[in-house]
């Protein structure tokens, strides 16, 4: 666990204990852990900006793994769609029903999701890692100037120009889920291995964010790589990856 969520979780986690009072131990160390748990849900900034106090309710508990672990799952509502402190952001007021999984490791919050999608320790999307294991080796004949489509493993081959690229992985997927809203919009990270005739001209990494117009664009070697779209979009559906590439050709050698 990192130097940063473990002070985050410790933060919060406090903020917690203060908010329902010194526990007493009755009802043994579980009890606590519960309370805790659903304390720190209570308190962080989704539930607080528009949580439905009587709507959570306890799921399941299972054990860590660890002695003094525990995960909790509560399952809730909120007045809106999205997560974190969504102030002066568009709403649209609709009941939403949530599922949060808290665990508890010696007494303090060591991990906190909501819907698997949304980090409560960091404020941020959970990114999503897929590498080239689950996609396809299936090659792809590509033109120049012309819009083509990769999966995770596939590589496209541009005939004459003896120009491949292959899409190795996404490093990382932390864009705000479709149809929500977040405080932090994220980013999505990709890396392709190109090869220009028997020369390799190696791996070199995309970035798409919500703020990106047009794609993400980079010069290698004697062309223009753009990357117009990375499909599907946060919690949309679980299709795998694929990628829209356009490569242009800057100069003739």
């Amino acid at each position: 666990m990192s130097v940063k969520r473990a002070v985050a979780g410790l933060a919060i986690s406090l903020m917690a204990l203060l908010a329902f009072g010194a526990c007493s131990s009755e009802g043994g160390d579980d009890e606590v852990d519960r309370r805790l748990a659903e304390s720190f849900l209570r308190n962080s900034p989704t539930f607080r900006f528009d949580g439905l106090p009587d709507s959570v309710e306890l799921r399941d508990r299972t054990g860590g793994h660890c002695e003094t672990c525990a995960v909790y799952t509560f399952g809730f509502d909120s007045s809106h769609p999205g997560y974190g402190d969504r102030t002066d952001l568009p709403l649209a007021s609709v009941v939403t029903a949530h599922e949060a999984v808290i665990s508890i490791e010696d007494g303090l919050v060591n991990d906190a999701r909501i819907d698997g999608l949304w980090d409560v320790i960091t404020q941020s999307p959970i990114a999503r890692t897929v590498t080239a294991e689950e996609g396809t080796s299936t090659p792809v004949t590509a033109l120049l100037d012309s819009p083509f489509e990769l999966n995770i493993g596939q590589e496209a081959v541009f005939g004459d120009e003896g120009l491949k690229i292959t899409f190795v992985d996404v490093s990382e997927d932390s864009r705000c889920p479709a149809a929500t809203n977040c405080v932090v919009s994220g980013l999505a990270k990709i890396r392709v291995d190109v090869v220009a005739g028997e020369r390799p001209l190696g791996m070199h990494e995309f970035v798409l964010d919500q703020r990106t117009v047009g794609g993400s664009a980079r010069g290698i070697g004697q062309y223009v790589f753009s990357m117009r779209e990375l499909n599907p979009y946060p919690g949309t559906d679980s299709a795998p990856y694929a990628a829209i590439f356009v490569v242009s050709k800057v100069f003739a050698v």
